[in-house]
């Protein structure tokens, strides 16, 4: 663990979850939120999704459940709208491969929420933010990055980023091609997206050991073939930010192979829009108690299979999982939440000046194409 990163809980062993998953962090107005879905596993009827906030020095207020009903709810997303309120993007189904994106807005700050609609009508298998924030295009349009799994006897995963030039109103999907002749697994799910110099980049999920990469150079309309990276990837979810200076950072396992370990969690930074990464940070090492909590002691990841993918979820009992971050910047600090061992959601807080100084050690680039 990095002696300066500080982490505290934002909601753990709650008697409204037996697990909690897929947290999503914004700043507004001074405040933090964070909300993510809770219920007795993944893909469970009781599956609801909440929503805890805390001001400018915390702590963390009691969750609340923002929404629920009588299939599973996954993967919020919170945003700031194009009209400056905030947006809270959620999925709802009881299987992956079918579920469908809604939409709740708030004008007071994420205190009451209202229903619009599902993002888009007809929908089958999600549109908009599958786990990441949407970002804003050089030309205004705002971009939401997404994909779509389809599972039985062949596992397919699609990654693409639904554009609106009418703040949200409309969307129109582009596809990130995946040339799958190069890949062993299902392909590349749950991109994050960031913008530099005119040009939209994105790191994705994949079941390669490796995350792979895109970009658009048209707002994102179209999009390069995707390329194996030299960043880890454990087919788990991880996130990106862009930092001062040119910089962009990614919360991550570092950690190779198809479902595996999501233990330590760390900040890797690139310097070149991601061809080349360096990981700079440990923030949950699976070892070091939680500064606001030295009593709940953390687990390793266990030895053998911790996860049991599927259409209506993935199963897992938590042991030693800290993984799905989110992450925002506020002011000079790195604000991060992760899932803690499906017991509950944690908020780290890595000072930038914690990434200014490099190791010695670097990343394998990415791999791009002839």
């Amino acid at each position: 663990m990095h002696p300066r990163v500080r982490r505290r809980w934002v909601a753990v062993d709650h008697d409204g979850w037996s697990q909690a998953h897929g947290s999503t962090v914004l700043t507004h107005a001074g405040d933090v939120l964070a909300a993510w879905f809770a219920g007795t596993r993944e893909g469970t009827a009781d599956n609801r999704v909440w929503l805890a906030r805390r001001g400018p020095r915390g702590p963390w207020e009691e969750p609340v459940v923002v929404d629920a009903g009588d299939v599973a709810r996954w993967n919020p997303v919170l945003a700031h709208g194009p009209a400056g309120d905030l947006w809270l993007f959620l999925r709802r189904g009881a299987r992956i491969s079918a579920w469908t994106t809604w939409v709740r807005r708030s004008s007071d700050g994420g205190r009451s929420w209202v229903e619009v609609a599902e993002l888009v009508t007809g929908d089958v298998g999600g549109r908009g933010p599958v786990k990441n924030s949407p970002v804003t295009a050089p030309d205004g349009a705002w971009l939401a990055p997404g994909s779509t799994e389809e599972w039985g006897d062949r596992l397919q995963w699609q990654p693409f980023v639904d554009r609106s030039e009418d703040g949200g109103r409309t969307w129109q999907a582009a596809p990130i091609p995946l040339d799958r002749s190069r890949l062993r697994g299902a392909g590349a799910i749950q991109p994050a997206l960031w913008v530099r110099d005119g040009r939209v980049h994105a790191l994705l999920r994949s079941a390669e050991g490796r995350a792979l990469s895109s970009s658009s150079t048209d707002g994102g309309r179209t999009w390069s073939v995707a390329d194996l990276t030299g960043l880890p990837n454990n087919n788990s979810g991880l996130t990106v930010v862009s930092l001062p200076g040119g910089r962009v950072a990614c919360v991550h396992n570092p950690v190779a192979g198809d479902w595996g370990a999501r233990c330590p969690l760390v900040v890797s930074v690139s310097d070149d829009d991601g061809q080349t990464w360096r990981q700079m940070l440990t923030v949950e090492d699976g070892v070091t108690p939680i500064d606001d909590d030295p009593f709940l002691i953390p687990s390793a990841p266990p030895p053998g299979p911790a996860f049991e993918p599927a259409d209506r979820g993935v199963g897992t009992d938590g042991t030693g999982e800290y993984s799905y971050p989110a992450a925002v910047l506020d002011g000079d600090t790195l604000l991060v939440t992760y899932t803690w061992q499906r017991r509950g959601i944690v908020e780290a807080l890595v000072p930038l000046k914690a990434l200014a100084t490099y190791p010695t050690t670097s990343l394998p680039p990415t791999e791009r194409r002839p």
